[in-house]
């Protein structure tokens, strides 16, 4: 009996640790290779490009065209728009060194015609780098849904959304890369009467009481005002509970030039999603750490564990510092706040809760 136990005890330290020596060799590749696995890229599709088949014509040439535009296209998706102008000039050898591959969706030769639609796939940890050299901090903004409210005002008189060119035509102006789904309200006389008698006191307005009916909490609401050749818009703003103001004032001649009234409202669409996207702003030049317990049932809890923390681009680095057979302690270099992280792993199934300064992981069962 005494041998059957002794058998039994020694089992079961063996299994531990042969879990403790496969925890440790799966987490120290993990943390070497992290940066480059493949899941840890911004990746830019549809990526098209077309032009004559003719004696110069060269496959190369349009490839660089896609490399170019693509980067063009992933830095209009990740950056302020005040920045960039920092990106303007980069050369082509420079962007090719910040991808890690490209693939080839579709591709023809007819009529004389090259026609082509290429996947574009850039390494972000080279990105971030780059983006760092050039005090550049980038966003990463989830698409959402927001009610858009215009109110025009033209010399004093409220235009009903019938007359309101920016009502009409804002969903007609589409910016590169829109990351804010709009939607219209439907005009409401009630709503009109309360804005005439809240247009001097728009900081006292509750905007909630015209959007609440549309299920939506996310809002825009522009109150513009024309006169005196000037159009002063005042924007408020509420992204996930987050209220904001702003102000922003154009020159315009003359109400009914349509040039000009689009160019307006696509500027407008750009200082919204800066709005949105300086809320979720990665300063690269500050990450942060944190110390975090996980309780795992198995190995494979942690493999899975391990694909997850790859696939969050906030994420710099991770060290698994200690680990039983039950719990695993690591330590998470990230950009941003815990609150982005914890944003994040909550949508890969991971909820991270802070116990009194202790920080714990739990599968969000």
């Amino acid at each position: 009996m005494k041998n059957f136990l002794l058998f039994k005890h020694l089992a079961n330290s063996q299994r531990e640790y042969i879990f403790i020596f496969l925890t440790a060799t799966i987490f120290l590749f993990t943390t070497y290779t992290k940066s480059f696995s493949e899941e840890n890229v911004f990746t830019i599709n549809n990526v098209q490009v077309e032009g004559d088949i003719n004696l110069n014509f060269s496959r190369d040439k349009f490839l660089n065209m896609a490399f170019l535009d693509s980067f063009e296209t992933l830095m209009t998706k990740i950056l302020l728009t005040r920045d960039l102008k920092k990106v303007e000039n980069v050369k082509l050898e420079k962007i090719k060194k910040l991808m890690s591959g490209f693939q080839v969706l579709e591709e023809s030769y007819s009529k004389d015609e090259y026609k082509a639609n290429f996947k574009i796939i850039y390494n972000d940890a080279k990105v971030k780098k780059f983006l760092s050299e050039k005090n550049i901090s980038f966003s990463q903004p989830d698409k959402i849904s927001v009610i858009f409210y215009p109110v025009l005002f033209i010399n004093d008189e409220i235009q009903s959304f019938n007359e309101n060119f920016f009502y009409k035509n804002w969903t007609q102006v589409v910016i590169k890369n829109e990351i804010i789904n709009f939607l219209l309200p439907i005009e409401d006389l009630d709503d009109v009467s309360r804005i005439m008698k809240m247009k001097d006191r728009i900081e006292e307005l509750n905007i909630d009481t015209f959007v609440n009916k549309y299920d939506v909490k996310n809002y825009v609401f522009a109150l513009m005002d024309y006169k005196n050749k000037k159009l002063n818009i005042h924007l408020k703003t509420n992204f996930n509970s987050n209220v904001n103001s702003k102000n922003i004032f154009y020159d315009l001649k003359d109400m009914k030039n349509q040039l000009e009234l689009n160019l307006i409202l696509k500027d407008l669409k750009l200082n919204i999603s800066d709005l949105w996207k300086e809320e979720n702003l990665i300063n690269l030049l500050m990450p942060l750490s944190i110390k975090l317990k996980f309780e795992h049932k198995n190995l494979q809890d942690l493999d899975e564990l391990r694909n997850i923390l790859k696939k969050i681009n906030i994420i710099d680095n991770y060290a698994l510092e200690e680990f039983d057979v039950n719990n695993s302690f690591f330590k998470i270099y990230y950009y941003g706040d815990p609150k982005k992280l914890k944003s994040q792993l909550l949508k890969l199934g991971y909820r991270l809760k802070n116990n009194q300064g202790f920080w714990q992981l739990y599968l969000n069962e």
